[in-house]
């Protein structure tokens, strides 16, 4: 007999691939059952925390979704014509947008609801019965999850049949059950009686907008296969500059008509409210004035021209829109200025100064004006960009040439956000901005020339953010061994000092190193950061105060005559001046990348001794990559040592090397843009689990992000062109199929 017929049942049926599977897919759902929430064992009991994960209700809901991971693996080749379905990604960034407000963004400020999360207000909210009806009705508990499940089955029905009724009923039933949410909201908040500024109704809103689109999406397409690219090149290249001026109408909206303008955390005022505030005040005419008709006025001509111009395509109405765009946002700005400094000056809530107590319609409206005036001049220049333009239909879906003005909307889009969203975040996220966010960037950017242009692996780059620091420290005095009197400097005139120090140990450590390549150099870099953190322990010749560090380092100042400017009154100070370097390094780094040294350094990065061959100069290559890259860490070590004030060597410990390593090749490797937007991403996501996840978790949870990026992006959020080529190709899987070949040509053939 053969094998397979002697097996017992028991055996066949463990040998079943099916069955590892499953036992897998639950075994995943039962640690996700231990990860996920805030269950903590004790010093008596160290089962509690997996009795309360696994022994209740809830422990249900996670083998679910286990049975649905088993479920999509089985069955995924089936559903896989699906996903390229038209609508499918904006009902996936839909859902989980509505997840997330669900689950973990506040729905209220009110001290009345313990967290504010929408799972504790839907619980008091639907046993108030001074609440109307309708949104007591929306807040029973599971009524908010099942209407959200039945308009996401919807609309998957209805991009899985084609069907468009089903379709236009998934856009009704999503948009009816979003307004309610954002209704039901507006009762609570109203009933509570107290200023609120929760974001859970608001993203709810626009995760059930999203699966309205995606719907909506699959009702007007006739195509099988969705062209992501191919839809957003087409809104680009339809009308340049029309996406900034809708952006700006939605901004522009919000900003005058609900937002709130002045003392957010007291009386909540709008632009209405506000007017009427400082109406019989010693307001500026010209403030009184933009308060109560001109700031509308502007914002309607401002967006009426600009439209115009976009859709004439009129350079001269464009460059009308832009300068009027400009003049809009000087005076939106003086208004809030003016505004600010009367409120501070009779100490309204306690301002300390002007700019303080504002609220977020003056930012919003500020953004949609430097919107508005960049669609302008987006209009305006678009003629005149040079490169391959794309000029048929075809070219336009495919993904083929440049779309005029598409960059350049881009890079006003980011610029707006990082010119106005920090006044409108809170303190402890304007603080992360700075002490993390930008000197993480100004990190991964240096180290991106080393790593990601060059190829030159440093696992010791955090050395130089150290020696940036303690440069810093001993030219303001504020190490035991001081300089001279006339040595000594304030934090912004140290910049020059710790870039050229940081240069010099850039090619103190390239220098020796230029014959090692990959592991070896990995290694003696690591050797070279762990050497100046144990010299800075150690203290020689107690120059650096050993593990007690640097105290009282000032905060950078400008004194020229009547100028006097100190920025250590806020962190919002610091992220603009921290905005201005890490702009002008940007800009250099961008030409340096297009530059005859930066294609130096990708010739390197492909094949050293190709590119030596080729008549390289590798060694002065790789020592300029070490100098420059760590001279951008001293930059950083300088604002980090100022807006601190206080460095020890703690700061600068090896762990820190690796998660700027991890920032770039998250972001994208050799990517200018997507080592910014890993360093974003890497350094955000710590603290906001912290309110989610207990502590000892956090990294496990940010590693888990990791993988999947790597399983599923592996080029990174925004990867090079180069490293997109190395895996895909240039071209779309369409242009690279053989196409037929007449039966009297090719192999074989006959003449």
């Amino acid at each position: 007999m053969s094998a397979s017929i002697q097996r017992r049942p028991g055996e066949r049926l463990r040998d079943n691939p099916l069955v590892g599977r499953a036992l897998g897919c639950l075994a995943l759902s039962f640690v996700l059952a231990l990860m996920i929430g805030k269950q903590e064992g004790t010093q008596q009991d160290f089962g509690l925390a997996f009795r309360e994960a696994i022994l209740g209700p809830r422990i249900v809901w996670f083998l679910l979704i286990g049975v649905l991971v088993f479920l999509l693996l089985t069955f995924g080749p089936r559903v896989q014509p699906y996903v390229h379905r038209p609508g499918i990604r904006p009902l996936a960034i839909g859902g989980l947008t509505v997840v997330v407000a669900f689950s973990l963004l506040k729905w209220t400020d009110s001290t009345v609801v313990s967290d504010g999360k929408f799972s504790t207000l839907s619980e008091a909210a639907s046993k108030t019965g001074q609440l109307a009806p309708l949104a007591r009705t929306f807040f029973t508990p599971p009524l908010p999850w099942v209407l959200f499940v039945v308009a996401f089955a919807v609309a998957a029905a209805a991009i899985v049949l084609r069907k468009a009724a089903l379709s236009w009923v998934g856009v009704a039933l999503s948009v009816l059950v979003g307004l309610w949410a954002w209704y039901s909201h507006s009762l609570v908040v109203s009933l509570l009686g107290t200023p609120d500024h929760s974001t859970g109704a608001l993203v709810a809103l626009l995760g059930f907008l999203a699966i309205a689109a995606a719907c909506a999406a699959t009702a007007l397409s006739a195509e099988e296969s969705a062209n992501t690219r191919g839809f957003v090149n087409r809104i680009f290249a339809w009308r340049p500059g029309m996406p900034l001026v809708a952006v700006a109408l939605v901004l522009g909206v919000m900003a005058f008509a609900i937002a709130t303008w002045f003392s957010p955390s007291n009386q909540n005022a709008t632009l209405v409210d506000t007017a009427s505030l400082f109406s019989s005040t010693g307001l500026a005419p010209l403030a009184k004035a933009y308060l109560s008709w001109l700031g509308y006025l502007l914002f309607v001509l401002s967006l009426a021209l600009a439209a115009f111009a976009a859709y004439r395509r009129d350079p001269r109405l464009a460059w009308g829109a832009a300068v009027l765009g400009l003049v809009s946002l000087v005076l939106n700005l003086v208004a809030l200025y003016s505004i600010s400094a009367l409120g501070a000056k009779s100490a309204f809530d306690g301002a300390n100064g002007p700019w303080d107590n504002l609220g977020t319609g003056g930012w919003l409206a500020s953004a949609a004006f430097l919107l508005l005036a960049g669609a302008g001049y987006v209009v305006a220049t678009a003629g005149r960009e040079r490169g391959t333009i794309a000029r048929t239909q075809s070219d336009v879906l495919a993904g083929i040439g440049k779309i005029p003005g598409m960059s350049k909307a881009l890079i006003l889009l980011v610029v707006a956000g990082a010119l106005f969203y920090p006044p409108m975040a809170t303190p402890f996220w304007q603080k992360v901005l700075v002490s993390e966010i930008g000197i993480y960037v100004l990190l991964a950017i240096g180290l991106n020339v080393v790593v990601g242009w060059a190829g030159l692996l440093d696992l010791g780059f955090i050395a130089f953010y150290a020696i940036g620091s303690y440069t810093t420290a001993y030219f303001v005095g504020a190490l035991p061994i001081q300089p001279p009197e006339w040595m000594r400097l304030s934090p912004l005139l140290c910049i020059p000092i710790a870039i050229v120090v940081c240069l010099i140990a850039g090619v103190s450590l390239g220098y020796p190193t230029l014959r090692l390549r990959g592991d070896y150099l990995a290694i003696v870099t690591l050797g070279f950061g762990e050497i100046i953190r144990i010299v800075a322990v150690n203290n020689p010749g107690n120059f650096t105060n050993g593990p007690k560090g640097a105290f009282g380092i000032p905060t950078p100042a400008i004194h020229l005559g009547p100028i006097h400017i100190d920025w250590g009154q806020s962190s919002l100070q610091y992220w603009y001046l921290l905005l201005v370097i890490t702009g002008l390094v940007i800009l250099a780094f961008n030409r340096l990348e297009q530059s005859r040294l930066g294609r130096a350094w990708a010739a390197i990065r492909e094949d050293e001794i190709a590119a030596q061959a080729t008549g390289v100069n590798t060694r002065n290559v790789k020592l300029l990559a070490f100098a420059i890259g760590a001279s951008t860490s001293g930059v950083a070590g300088v604002f980090f040592a100022s807006q601190i004030g206080y460095i020890n060597p703690d700061n600068f410990v090896l762990n820190n090397s690796i998660l700027v390593v991890a920032y770039v090749v998250f972001g994208g490797m050799g990517s200018l843009p997507g080592a910014m937007a890993g360093a974003a991403v890497l350094t955000w996501l710590p603290e906001f689990l912290k309110d989610q996840v207990p502590a000892e978790d956090r990294q496990m949870w940010i590693g888990a992000v990791i993988l999947l990026m790597m399983i599923f992006r592996p080029a990174g959020l925004v990867p090079a062109r180069r490293r997109t080529a190395e895996l895909h190709g240039f071209d779309d899987a369409s242009s690279a199929e053989t196409s037929a070949v007449p039966a009297g040509e090719g192999m074989g053939g006959t003449k």
